[in-house]
């Protein structure tokens, strides 16, 4: 597993662990690393500089990783942000508890973790963002692991269990190219279920918040981060 890490543990301030979306190795998240904090992130098993195996990809398979992160980096009393499909593993690690986590930040997805459907394979091989093939961070490999390998969980159930304070950020523009994740009944389904939420609106955006306003993405990482120090 590769990792990045950057900064060093701060008495009163948490660490902070991205787990990055469904294709996104450690690099992403460098403008993160830039903060003044100590900022961890990794790429998954078929990602980045990572190792690919070619079977285990279901949800456990990827807590493993994170387990492996986590214990490497010596991580405890931190806070977890979990972009896109990172934000379903953020949960599943949480509800783990493995270790003690200070809050997590959840970036514009539901509490489900899927599978790739057989028939969006081709998709997701063959997507190109930003210019780039997505091919050149994950391998067709860990795509289709993704479709044989893993199995859906709905984590709303557990979401009443959350003990931390936990901070949604959602993109509202209908002119994104690449829609919001979240709709109204999933706000809901938040507010209504986590105890200690709060709600950032990102209104030049639609999913990928970090590429369309990484200014105020950063600083509400940073504002978030300043609520949890002790």
């Amino acid at each position: 597993i590769h990792v990045l890490e950057s900064g060093t543990p701060k008495v009163g301030v948490p660490s902070l662990l991205v787990i990055g979306g469904i294709w996104e190795p450690a690099e992403r998240a460098i403008p993160i690393h830039n903060l003044e904090l100590h900022v961890v992130s990794f790429s998954f098993r078929g990602r980045g500089l990572s190792s690919t195996p070619e079977h285990g990809y279901d949800l456990e398979d990827h807590l493993s990783d994170i387990r492996r992160v986590v214990k490497a980096c010596k991580l405890d009393d931190y806070c977890v942000l979990g972009f896109s499909r990172g934000a379903a593993y953020t949960l599943g690690w949480y509800f783990a508890k493995e270790s003690q986590i200070s809050g997590l930040i959840l970036v514009d997805q539901a509490p489900i973790h899927r599978k790739i459907p057989h028939e969006s394979l081709d998709f997701w091989c063959n997507m190109v963002y930003q210019g780039v093939p997505v091919a050149n961070y994950m391998r067709t490999a860990a795509f289709k692991g993704l479709s044989n390998d893993a199995n859906e969980h709905d984590f709303t159930s557990e979401l009443a269990l959350i003990d931390c304070p936990v901070c949604l950020f959602e993109g509202t523009s209908t002119q994104s190219k690449m829609p919001s994740g979240l709709n109204a009944d999933t706000r809901a389904l938040y507010s209504e279920n986590v105890k200690n939420i709060s709600f950032v609106e990102f209104a030049n955006s639609g999913h990928m918040i970090p590429d369309e306003e990484t200014d105020k993405y950063l600083e509400e990482i940073e504002r978030f981060i300043e609520t949890l120090r002790w």
